[in-house]
């Protein structure tokens, strides 16, 4: 599950929620044909949607959903590479294609006090027997 830094308005308008939840609770199963899991979409849906000013425009953490299944993928020891750190830290700008039958594609840039930024600051989903490599290679990055 993600982890979300809210504020207390936020915290507010969560516990205050009682249309928008019910609709996940509803809709967001494990089923063929939709791309909707609570614990991912609830809450950017229900900020966007209510105080869209008092978030920001991207997620600061890099998921890579390529596999088209209900989790992101996860990476092992084998796919930690200079490669894979340089990619993720690589964006700019994010790239949505919506998941309904338009497959309409949308792109954002990562905007930080004015200025484009990358857009990652942390990376997702990581299986255990990666955290050697990661710890070896990620000196060597930073540093570079």
């Amino acid at each position: 599950m993600p982890w979300f830094a809210i504020t207390r308005r936020h915290a507010i308008l969560i516990m205050a929620d009682n249309l928008y939840y019910g609709k996940f609770k509803l809709y967001c199963k494990p089923t063929v044909g939709r791309n909707c899991i609570a614990d991912e979409h609830y809450l950017p849906t229900l900020f966007k949607i209510v105080d869209p000013g008092g978030i920001s425009n991207y997620s600061v953490t890099h998921v890579d959903w390529s596999e088209g299944k209900w989790h992101p993928r996860s990476y092992r020891a084998a796919d930690i590479t200079y490669e894979l750190l340089r990619n993720i830290t690589y964006f700019n700008e994010i790239v949505h294609i919506a998941s309904d039958e338009t497959r309409t594609v949308t792109s954002t840039p990562c905007i930080l006090n004015g200025r484009k930024r990358p857009c990652f600051l942390f990376a997702r989903k990581f299986y255990p027997d990666a955290v050697n490599n990661l710890l070896k290679l990620f000196p060597s990055y930073t540093s570079a």
